[in-house]
């Protein structure tokens, strides 16, 4: 099961690096998009990762880096970035993310969303004639069988219960507004 990425302000993380391969400087990644060819695509591919100078501060360093090769091994994928030389120098970039600037990813097709987008929408539950506050989407998880809306239950909304809503277009997901900030599902509310 996968959580949904916390926003890194201007950027869109595209893959972490879970992990190291081999002893020439590859590394493990998980991808966060559904065409890996898309890394290859980019030309301002930033990698970034938060470091702690001191004690209490938290720093977000950014690099530019470059994807030399990328492959598929086994389930997942590996792969070769200009900054990493060998195995220690790979090491070093484990918990990293490698991301690029928002504007030059393309613009979600209409009825598509990006994940990030969504965290942080108002979720509206239609029970019959009613409509009524779940909460705000607080990250989204892939199960599977279909991703799922974690929603937090805020000041305002039906229960104090935090709310696992199928994210299912059409048939659980009737409306989703991002100018009003809110998706509207038809969905049941456990009381």
């Amino acid at each position: 099961m996968q959580d949904s990425p916390t926003p890194n302000a201007d950027f869109l993380t595209l893959a972490d690096i879970v992990g190291v391969y081999g002893i020439k400087g590859w590394v493990r990644l998980r991808l966060r998009l559904d065409d890996p060819a898309l890394l290859d695509q980019f030309s301002d591919l930033y990698l970034y990762r938060n470091s702690s100078p001191s004690a209490g501060d938290v720093a977000l360093t950014r690099t530019k880096v470059h994807i030399d090769s990328l492959q598929r091994q086994g389930k997942g994928f590996i792969a070769r970035l200009d900054i990493a030389a060998d195995r220690t120098a790979a090491e070093a970039l484990v918990g990293s993310e490698i991301g690029v600037p928002e504007a030059l990813f393309p613009k979600a097709m209409p009825g598509d969303y990006y994940w990030r987008d969504l965290v942080g929408l108002e979720v509206w539950c239609t029970e019959g004639d009613d409509t009524v506050l779940l909460g705000a989407v607080k990250r989204l998880m892939e199960t599977g069988a279909n991703d799922v809306l974690v929603v937090e239950p805020s000041e305002t909304s039906v229960d104090t219960k935090e709310h696992l809503v199928p994210w299912i277009p059409d048939q659980v997901v009737t409306d989703v507004d991002l100018e009003r900030g809110r998706i509207l599902v038809d969905w049941y509310v456990d009381l």
